[in-house]
Order: structure tokens, then sequence, then C-alpha cells
């Protein structure tokens, strides 16, 4: 499964990680997407700024995610 180039995806966050690069603020996620079922959950990691986030993720929170040229540009809380 990859991300789109445009759109939106709806996840439910399963765990989340703080990061820096060059001492830029990041998040790695591994998130599961809201079609996905129990039998055949498709779990994927996205990285994100943290700058993209209107709060910090956390475990077992349901998000909508923007792209945009398939790099994360917005993460809110459903």
């Amino acid at each position: 499964m990859q991300p789109p180039m445009i759109g939106t995806w709806q996840v439910r966050i399963m765990a989340a990680r703080a990061y820096s690069i060059h001492g830029d603020a990041y998040y790695e996620m591994q998130v599961t997407p809201d079609n996905s079922t129990e039998a055949e959950p498709s779990q994927m990691i996205l990285r994100a700024p943290s700058h993209a986030f209107t709060t910090p993720p956390a475990t077992n929170q349901r998000v909508e995610i923007q792209f945009l040229m398939g790099q994360v540009t917005s993460v809110k809380v459903i």
C-alpha cells in the first residue's frame, strides 16, 4: 500500500515516536487504515514533520492525514 500523491487517508495510529533530522522535529507513526480488517490488517510506517500535527500523535488515535506529492502535509485528530 502506497500513500497517495494527492488526497487524504483516515487511519488509526498504532504507535508513534518522535525523532529529529539535523535539528528538525519529525514523528514516525505505525498506522492502520480505517478500511483494513482484523483478518487482514494492513499496517504501514509514515513519517511526518512535527508542524503537520495539530496535536502530538498518540497510540490508538484516529486521524486524517493529508498528502501532497506523496508527502504528509497535515495530520488532524478525528
